[in-house]
């Protein structure tokens, strides 16, 4: 556009808008809920299943309680998956206009298909539809096992985000469902001491196979970048600090010790107590490992 002039035609002053990267929190606590609550909706099948394989006389109570607590979180998950979209309303989008190559696309109907094979379960329990329960067992625990991990592609796929590398992202995927999965049933009360116990290791070496996994990242991400290190300072002495590091405590350290003490000499209690603290625990270390990359301004 020239210069004004006296003869020129008064014409309407454009106006300039700088776009900049967005520097605040765009994933809250809403994203929390849903990688929290599908943890168990999907580890409850697939730690349900290995202990019905292994424990054959208690197959009831895990045909019953499988489909039915995982139904429920899958549930929470969609609540909050739909309730974190800017435009909530228009959810149906992700049908009708399907974007293949997206993480959140792909998730949303693995996530369906789950609730959609759950709920014929839940009818085939239900009705004592035994074979028909059965058949669908393999390709739950399939669609299961990728709607546990899709959030890793997820945050895999954001930039400049060196603590979302997919590689740990989905180990640590896997090691929440069966974290919260072992803690739901232990919750739910074991059928029999042994199965009990059994949960019991299932809680303890998945709370310290991901606290491994944890403190490796503390340790060794700070030398991949000036950023990482100041996500890793945020998570340690920050302002996330009193929540990560209470979060391991109470989510990782608490079941690990507890969980191994009481498979040796059988405190159901204990383990109880150590089922509740995986899960509150792991909701904390979840909420801050989301919300400290995203502290960083990446302009």
């Amino acid at each position: 556009m020239g210069p004004l002039t006296a003869d020129a035609p008064m014409l309407q002053a454009s106006t300039v808008t700088l776009d900049v990267l967005h520097t605040g929190v765009l994933w809250g606590w809403y994203v929390t809920m849903n990688m929290w609550a599908k943890s168990v909706g999907t580890g409850v099948l697939l730690v349900g299943v290995a202990m019905m394989h292994r424990y054959g006389n208690s197959r009831a109570f895990y045909r019953r309680w499988m489909p039915l607590v995982g139904f429920v979180f899958i549930q929470v998950t969609l609540l909050f998956t739909v309730l974190d979209l800017h435009q909530m309303f228009r959810f149906w989008h992700i049908f009708v206009f399907p974007h293949r190559t997206s993480a959140i696309n792909i998730g949303a109907w693995l996530l369906t298909l789950y609730t959609g094979l759950l709920g014929v379960m839940i009818v085939a329990w239900w009705k004592k539809h035994e074979r028909l329960y059965d058949r669908l067992l393999l390709p739950t625990v399939v669609v299961a096992f990728f709607a546990t991990i899709y959030t890793a592609a997820l945050l895999g796929q954001a930039n400049a985000r060196e603590l979302w590398s997919m590689p740990t992202e989905t180990a640590q995927m896997l090691l929440a469902a069966t974290l919260a999965g072992s803690a739901a049933f232990l919750l739910l009360g074991a059928p029999s001491d042994e199965e009990s116990v059994s949960l019991g290791w299932v809680l303890s070496l998945s709370a310290s196979v991901a606290l491994v996994i944890f403190i490796g990242e503390v340790v060794f991400a700070p030398g991949k970048s000036e950023e990482a290190e100041y996500v890793i300072h945020t998570l340690l002495s920050g302002r996330l600090g009193v929540l990560f590091v209470s979060g391991l405590v109470i989510g990782f350290v608490v079941p690990a010790s507890l969980g191994f003490f009481s498979a040796k000499v059988n405190r159901p209690v204990a383990l109880r107590f150590a089922a509740v603290a995986g899960l509150a625990g792991l909701w904390m270390v979840k909420h801050a490992w989301l919300i400290a990359p995203q502290l960083l301004p990446l302009s």
